[in-house]
């Protein structure tokens, strides 16, 4: 998920929209052998909701929850299988042929894998992947030996893929997580981190009524102030509601900056008495106190940001697109602010290097849309296409495999004036039109 580097509302006011959930079903075979293939993984992506095939290559999948999902077949040897579905007009019956995969990891590439890559790269996807926050690093790869590096220098790119399904355990909010990695890239120049994949979770199964309590506790802190829980949200025109205060936020370029940059280019490239180059450290050419300020200029960040002081609603950034899907759109930036819940110590611990203690922070976040296009939510708190929103501050940090919460994960509320605990369903809130 890049993920990324990374909405809905809608309905009839005031009614309560309950919609059934489907049956899917469906046979597959392959283009090489004709034949039916048995023990085929079949699931909807991001979810707990899935299947095998039997010994006739046929699966249902009796329970398709209402929504947008990605259908993935996969099965070893053969590419991953995928379509988007929606609840609303499932196909009466789906032939599904695999092609036999080429080894991706041996196609004609001109920059070789790293040898011994996981020594080399290993900790750094870890914490890229599958995150440094509590719960992630309780998430454990079963399976790293799967994983293959490649970096390229002129680019200055690292790439990671797999040649089998990925199988992360995840003791921490009780998940095994079966992961199809499409692909891993992060750009160091950019410092933009980008993945692409389909999770499978299944429930860890305990007798310990403690521990399912605290399962069920933890899933509950990684949804509040999630990106799952904003898109929901939104969905529903319940941010403010809900405790998210969005605003707007500009990027302007920072001029000075750009001016001492400039000066000091034109410093390195300046010739010598001798006619040779300046290349070894420009400040030398300036005063003390002015290359001081110069070095200072350079730290800062290239632009700076003006935040609008307004909370805006979701109606302001999101629109109805049919009666299932809400349309998100904004230009330039947006700031996420879930004052409820304050920045993990472990935040701080990788982005801050400081020697005074970190005053407590709510969870912010930032978002952006690249393509100019607008993100497409739903219900669930999916949304698509993926690569066209980038995220930033807490949710760039928080959305990794060792936080991630199946789309079919229906949060707790507390029954007024009991200690016991309900499960809200999708088909108990009210959508709006």
């Amino acid at each position: 998920m890049l993920k990324g580097i990374c909405f809905l509302l809608l309905l009839l006011g005031g009614c309560r929209m309950v919609q059934a959930q489907g049956v899917l079903k469906g046979r597959v075979t392959t283009t090489d052998t004709h034949k039916p293939v048995a023990l085929a993984n079949v699931y909807l992506s991001n979810t707990a909701i899935g299947t095998l095939t039997n010994d006739n290559g046929e699966f249902t999948l009796s329970a398709f929850p209402p929504g947008r999902y990605e259908l993935v077949v996969s099965y070893i040897g053969y590419e991953t299988y995928t379509v988007p579905l929606f609840s609303s007009r499932l196909p009466s019956f789906l032939n599904i042929v695999l092609k036999p995969k080429v080894n991706m990891l041996q196609e004609v590439i001109l920059i070789p894998y790293e040898k011994n890559g996981w020594e080399k790269w290993g900790v750094f996807f870890a914490d890229n992947f599958i995150g440094t926050s509590a719960f992630a690093q309780q998430c454990s790869l079963l399976n790293k030996e799967a994983v293959k590096f490649r970096f390229d220098k002129k680019k200055n790119l690292l790439q990671a893929f797999a040649d089998e399904t990925l199988l992360f355990e995840n003791s921490a909010l009780g998940y095994k997580i079966k992961y199809d990695l499409i692909s891993f890239e992060y750009d160091f120049t950019q410092r933009l981190f980008v993945y692409k994949g389909y999770p499978f979770f299944e429930e860890m199964q305990t007798s310990r009524k403690g521990l399912q309590r605290r399962w069920a506790q933890r899933r509950e802190d990684a949804y509040k102030g999630s990106l799952m829980q904003f898109m929901r949200s939104l969905y529903r025109n319940r941010l403010v509601e809900d405790g998210f205060q969005v605003r707007r936020l500009i990027k302007i370029p920072d001029a000075e900056k750009k001016r001492v940059r400039d000066i000091y280019r034109m410093a390195i490239q300046k010739p010598q008495a001798d006619g040779r180059m300046m290349i070894s450290n420009a400040f030398d050419a300036f005063p003390a106190d002015t290359a001081a300020y110069y070095r200072q200029v350079l730290q800062e960040p290239d632009k700076l940001n003006v935040l609008i002081d307004r909370v805006l609603p979701g109606d302001s950034i999101a629109y109805a697109v049919d009666s299932v899907t809400a349309g998100l759109y904004f230009t330039e930036h947006l700031q996420v602010i879930y004052p409820s819940k304050n920045m993990p110590d472990e935040f701080f611990s990788k982005y801050v290097v400081s020697s005074h203690p970190v005053l407590k922070k709510p969870v912010t976040s930032e978002a952006t849309i690249i393509t100019g296009q607008p993100i497409n939510v739903l219900a669930n708190g999916s949304y698509y296409e993926g690569t066209g929103l980038i995220i930033s501050g807490y949710w760039g940090w928080w959305e990794k495999i060792g936080n991630m919460l199946p789309y079919n994960y229906e949060p707790l509320r507390p029954l007024k004036n009991k200690g016991t605990y309900f499960i809200k369903r999708p088909s108990d809130y009210h959508f709006w039109k």
